[in-house]
């Protein structure tokens, strides 16, 4: 009897522990081929499910903060999907796409531990690891396969999360280097190898302006402003104003497409950067005088495009999965026409669920910073900042992105989430 035991105890805390471990390496598979990242989500959910301690597991999803918002989310996509047509063959993904917070719940009722630090470990090692294909690809030396694809070629989506995670993973290495008191010279080299990565390689706008705003939550991380910290600000938002109207004035590059300036100009790193940057200020500079855009710069012209329907049914949107079919609609023979969603999550969740589904995805990040901040002055503190930065960057990126109405954008966010926010209590959210 006494032999049995043991046993039993062994063999239940490695059931339970199994998908603590499967969700610590899920950050790797980030950097890669989408396929990984579901294949590894598919095997936690598995694990989730045979580990057992389903009471407690009910009990910490229920006293989630983000338990009532997600659900609200979700009430408001069935009531929508009801009163309006349901489009055939966009309906059902796009009704699923308004889930995917959901996803995030059994990853929430895990228990916290030493898997939280080392999947922040894997996270950064999957950082280095990108940064390192990045390098590779510049020097000519990364083979073109399936497995390296999204280094070698633009690949969409895929290429812009990939310049979000740098960014994320350099903010969250300056958190780190912050608090820890050891290996200053690895943790600097690690930070600096990853940001080079996303300024020289990268090449994402929306990727580098995010870092610079991560930066400047750290450095207002208390709200309590030294002397040194309001001049600083002040002098790069004068420098930002001066910098932008010298860029308004300056001649236009020769193209403002990334792959033909480096395809056919022959044009690396800072080079492109810099040209891209001149080409946002003189788009939105263009747009605003003529309603005029290029290639490069249709997002304006699907912003105004897709307020102007929001516009028609504020209240009650125009249902879900209708802006596609509605908006090549109303863009015929605009450059934008064949576009796939607004590069906007707040003016799509507006559209397609009206005002009621805009609050709710607010609801839901407004809480995400609400438990950061419950975290600082609980025992979760160190975790506190991550929460932060990553909602910021959710909320930032969706400015431009379609970070939730695309799984690859997504999953890969919910997956760092959870990752800080497992194992947090209710009275510490509360």
């Amino acid at each position: 009897m006494t032999a049995t035991i043991p046993v039993h105890n062994a063999q239940t805390d490695w059931r339970q522990t199994l998908p603590q471990q499967i969700l610590s390496w899920l950050p790797v598979t980030l950097f890669f081929q989408v396929g990984l990242m579901y294949a590894g989500l598919v095997l936690f959910l598995l694990s989730w499910a045979f580990s057992g301690d389903w009471k407690n597991k009910i009990s910490q999803i229920r006293s989630s903060a983000l338990f009532v918002p997600v659900l609200a989310l979700s009430v408001v996509s069935v009531l929508i999907g009801l009163i309006h047509p349901r489009p055939e063959g966009e309906f059902a993904a796009a009704f699923l796409h308004y889930q995917s917070y959901c996803l995030l719940f059994p990853m929430l009722s895990l228990r916290g531990g030493a898997w939280q630090n080392r999947a922040v470990k894997n996270f950064f090692f999957g950082a280095i690891l990108a940064a390192t294909l990045f390098y590779l690809n510049a020097l000519g030396a990364l083979p073109a396969i399936k497995l390296f694809k999204s280094y070698v070629v633009y690949e969409g989506n895929k290429s812009i999360l990939l310049g979000l995670l740098l960014a994320i993973a350099a903010a969250w290495m300056l958190h780190e280097w912050r608090l820890r008191k050891n290996q200053h010279a690895w943790r600097a080299l690690a930070f600096i190898y990853v940001l080079l990565a996303l300024v020289l390689c990268a090449k994402s706008r929306t990727a580098s302006l995010l870092f610079i705003l991560l930066c400047g939550v750290l450095v207002c991380r208390n709200f309590r402003f030294r002397w040194w910290q309001v001049f600083a600000s002040g002098a790069v938002l004068t420098a930002l104003v001066f910098a932008i109207n010298y860029i308004a004035h300056l001649p236009s590059p020769v193209t403002c497409l990334a792959k033909q300036m480096h395809d056919v100009h022959q044009m690396h790193g800072a080079e492109i950067m810099m040209n891209r940057a001149i080409c946002t200020v003189h788009q939105v500079r263009d747009f605003g005088q003529t309603k005029q855009v290029s290639e490069d710069g249709m997002r304006l012209e699907l912003y105004m495009n897709t307020w102007q329907m929001i516009t028609a049914s504020p209240w009650i949107g125009h249902g879900i999965g209708n802006w596609l079919p509605m908006y090549q609609q109303k863009a015929q023979g605009q450059i934008s026409e064949k576009m796939t969603t607004p590069h906007n999550d707040y003016l799509l969740y507006w559209f397609e669920l009206g005002l009621g589904g805009l609050v709710a995805l607010l609801a839901i990040w407004l809480t995400q910073l609400r438990i950061a901040f419950r975290m600082v002055n609980s025992e979760h503190s160190e975790r506190a900042m991550l929460v932060s930065m990553l909602t910021l960057s959710m909320m930032f990126a969706a400015c431009f992105n379609a970070i939730l109405r695309d799984g690859v954008f997504a999953f890969a966010m919910l997956i760092l989430l959870a990752i800080p926010m497992a194992g947090v209590s209710h009275t510490t959210s509360k």
